[in-house]
């Protein structure tokens, strides 16, 4: 929760600040009928400027949050008095007006949702690097004296003296005014407001189970990201993300000259980026153990790769409880593709129970875990045992999940119709 105040806007300069100016005359000749001396008019007062604007930007630089947890008020800069602008407008008959005062920018990583605090009501969801948000603007700059005046006749057409009408085509800086009616106007307040920030990972699969059973060391094999691994549960706090290695091309043959296989683009040269959400325990729907704060972030995922302990004393088990707490908590998160990694295959007896473990997954009821799995690999995170595979399903489940799209961006334009005898021309 963070409050951010836009800046207030700059004071009019006072009409009293303004002084005229006696400068030499250089036509001036001695024995003619002209001054050595001329008085310059006072330079129109200027008005203030605005207040700067608090913009919350995206930066793919920024991690995380915890920056807030230490300021939780951000304030734009006040904006310039008319007096301070001297260079606002040239020459002296122009209308001068102060600069605006710098924007102030709040960067936050990609995947933030923007609310308001108290209504919950969604000002943006920021994905995209340089997306900007405008969540507070600043104050508008004061009027100066001479214009706040015209700018108060105007509106109510009646003269100083009398109350008597003004006609239209009379200027009023022509009337004759009393000197204490000149007075500047001061600059507005910014815009204040409480906000809300809250964060999504942004990625492809994300990885989830049960705490310790070896989400991390995945993440750590199959990408070059570096979380924290130790024996011992909830070791993972905060999400972790890794782009999955692409695969290691073939060299090709120095002794066949029409050996084209480094040039073979039909293999994508970035895998999926995989998130490692800490471990979910039973629970977690309903906030134990922060569940409630980690499952947000599969909302963007497209799959999800279960990872359990085969080596525990009830893998099935453990399968079942990691899908009943995602349906519980979103129904919608058991019917995307999944891939079932069934971890430390290093020990022999987890390798002897591998072909046990797949028909207890596949004898389970869908209407308890949502949609089968798409593959039931065996793999070894540490010893490396069928990361190769693990790596290849992925890319394969992201592949089939694009082409998914496409088919259904061709279907709904396939649908569109201009009319009865009319051309329809769709582009793909």
């Amino acid at each position: 929760m963070i409050t951010v105040r836009g800046g207030q806007g700059g004071d009019g300069e006072a009409w009293q600040g303004s002084k005229p100016k006696t400068v030499k005359n250089f036509k001036y000749q001695w024995g003619r009928n002209i001054k050595k001396y001329i008085d310059l008019p006072a330079a129109e007062p200027a008005d203030g400027g605005r207040g700067g604007n608090v913009y919350i930007r995206v930066d793919r630089a920024v991690d995380s949050l915890l920056e807030f947890h230490a300021r939780s008020t951000w304030r734009a800069k006040k904006g310039y008095h008319g007096s301070a602008a001297p260079h606002a407008g040239a020459g002296r008959e122009r209308i001068r007006v102060a600069p605006d005062q710098e924007d102030l920018y709040v960067d936050v990583p990609p995947g933030t949702v923007v609310r308001r605090k108290r209504s919950g009501e969604l000002l943006g969801d920021m994905t995209k690097h340089g997306q900007t948000l405008l969540v507070a603007e600043g104050g508008a700059g004061g009027l100066a004296a001479r214009r706040a005046q015209k700018a108060q006749r105007r509106g109510r057409g009646t003269s100083a003296r009398g109350g008597g009408r003004v006609a239209d085509d009379v200027e009023v800086s022509d009337i004759d005014l009393d000197e204490a009616t000149w007075t500047a106007t001061g600059g507005e307040p910014g815009e204040e407001l409480a906000v809300e920030l809250l964060m999504r990972v942004v990625a492809d699969i994300g990885l989830v189970g049960l705490p310790n059973a070896g989400k991390s060391s995945i993440l750590k094999a199959s990408t070059r990201a570096s979380p924290e691994v130790a024996p011992y549960p909830f070791t993972t706090l905060m999400p972790n993300l890794g782009v999955v290695k692409p695969a290691e091309r073939k060299a090709p043959d120095p002794n066949d000259p029409m050996d084209f296989s480094a040039y073979d683009d039909s293999k994508p040269t970035n895998g999926p980026t995989l998130a490692d959400l800490p471990g979910l325990i039973k629970g977690a729907h309903k906030g134990r153990g922060l569940g409630r704060a980690f499952l947000r972030h599969l909302r963007r995922t497209r799959a999800m790769l279960v990872v359990v302990d085969a080596s525990g004393e009830d893998p099935v088990g453990d399968y079942l409880v990691v899908r009943e707490e995602l349906r519980m908590y979103n129904p919608e998160y058991v019917t995307r593709p999944h891939v079932l990694a069934l971890n430390k295959m290093d020990l022999e007896w987890a390798a002897l129970r591998t072909e046990e473990l797949k028909n207890g997954v596949e004898a389970l009821d869908e209407e308890r875990v949502g949609s089968k799995p798409i593959a039931v690999l065996p793999v070894s995170a540490t010893e490396g045992i069928g990361m190769d595979a693990l790596a290849e399903a992925l890319g394969e489940l992201m592949r089939e999940e694009d082409e998914q799209r496409i088919a259904e961006i061709k279907g709904r334009e396939l649908r569109r119709t201009t009319g009865e005898g009319a051309e329809m021309k769709i582009r793909f």
